[in-house]
C-alpha cells in the first residue's frame, strides 16, 4: 500500500494509471480514521469493484463544532494502516490540514436546499458545508468513478449525493449497509468511548428503531415512533436527542409512509455522554 501526503503527488499518481490504462476505475472511501468494521465493509466494496481503491485519513477542522470533539477525537494511525494492509487498499491518502486546504483555498458556500440545516445540522451549525467542502476538495483531488459512504451517516449520504449533482462530478456515490456489532449496536468510531458494559447495553438503540419498522403497520408511523422514544429514555443512563421518520430524499419530518417514495428512521441517542447514530430504512 503506498502512503500519499501530498495531493499533487496523490493526482499525479492516479493520472499516469490512467494514462496507461483506459480501464482503471478508482474507488474512493473518505474517513476520519480510527477505523473499524464499517469502515472494512467500504474498503472491501470498492476492491471488489475497482482497479484502485484510495482511503483517506483527514481529522477534518470544519466538521467540528465543538473544539473538545476534535481534540478528543481517536487518531490511531498505526491500526489504521494495518486494517487498511489487511483489507487490500492501494493507496492511503493522509494529508496534513495544509494540503487540503491551501493559503489559496476559499470555503464554498454550497446551496443544499435547506438540508443541512435539518436534524444533525439544526444543532450543528456550518458541519455539512464542512462535510461538502473537504468532499469536494478530494473529489477534486482524486476524480473518482465511486466514493463509498456508510449509512449509518444517513443525512451525510443524502448531502453528499446533493453536492455531486451541485458540482455536476461524474462520480457515483455508492451507499453500504451499516455495519453492526454482534448484539446490534451500529459500528462507529465512537464507541471506544464507551464503557465495555455501556458497549453492550446500546444495543436498545437498535431495538428501539427496529420495533418502529415491526409495529408501524399496525400502529401507524407516528405512535410507533413516539414508542421507541419512550423506550429508550426508560434505560438507565440514556436520552434521545431525536428520533424521526424522514423522506429520505429531502429529510422532511413525515407522519405517515404514505407521505414519501421512501422513509427512513434517524435517531442519536446520548448515551455515557456519546453520542450515538442509527438509523432504518422502512
Amino acid at each position: 500500500m503506498h502512503i500519499i501526503k501530498s495531493a499533487s503527488i496523490l493526482t499525479e499518481y492516479l493520472t499516469n494509471l490512467r494514462s496507461s490504462d483506459k480501464n482503471v476505475t478508482v474507488g474512493f472511501v473518505p474517513t476520519m480514521g480510527a477505523l473499524h468494521e464499517g469502515h472494512s465493509s467500504l474498503i472491501d466494496e470498492s476492491v471488489r469493484s475497482n482497479s484502485i481503491t484510495v482511503c483517506s485519513i483527514f481529522v477534518n477542522p470544519t466538521q467540528f463544532g465543538e473544539e473538545n470533539d476534535l481534540v478528543t477525537y481517536p487518531k490511531p494511525i498505526e491500526n489504521d494502516i494495518a486494517l487498511l494492509i489487511k483489507h487490500k487498499c492501494d493507496v492511503l491518502f493522509l494529508p496534513s490540514v495544509e494540503e487540503v486546504y491551501p493559503d489559496q483555498f476559499e470555503a464554498t458556500v454550497f446551496d443544499l436546499d435547506g438540508i443541512d440545516f435539518k436534524i444533525e445540522g439544526a444543532s450543528r451549525p456550518g458541519h455539512f458545508q464542512g462535510v461538502c467542502n473537504v468532499i469536494a476538495r478530494f473529489l477534486q483531488i482524486i476524480n473518482p468513478e465511486i466514493a463509498y459512504f456508510g449509512q449509518k451517516d444517513f443525512q451525510q449520504t443524502v448531502v453528499v449525493k446533493k453536492l455531486v449533482q451541485i458540482l455536476q462530478s461524474k462520480t457515483k456515490i455508492a451507499v453500504v449497509p451499516i455495519k453492526r456489532e454482534p448484539h446490534g449496536l451500529a459500528q462507529s468510531s465512537r464507541n471506544v468511548r464507551l464503557s465495555k458494559k455501556g458497549r453492550q447495553n446500546a444495543a436498545f438503540i437498535y431495538k428501539a428503531i427496529s420495533q418502529v419498522k415491526e409495529d408501524y403497520k399496525s400502529l401507524g408511523l407516528q405512535e410507533s415512533v413516539a414508542k421507541a422514544i419512550q423506550f429508550i429514555n426508560a434505560q438507565k443512563g440514556a436520552k434521545v436527542d431525536y428520533l424521526l421518520a424522514v423522506d429520505t430524499t429531502t429529510l422532511n419530518e413525515v407522519t405517515n409512509v404514505s407521505d414519501a417514495n421512501e422513509v427512513a428512521v434517524l435517531t442519536v441517542v446520548e448515551y455515557e455522554g456519546v453520542r450515538l447514530l442509527d438509523n432504518i430504512i422502512l
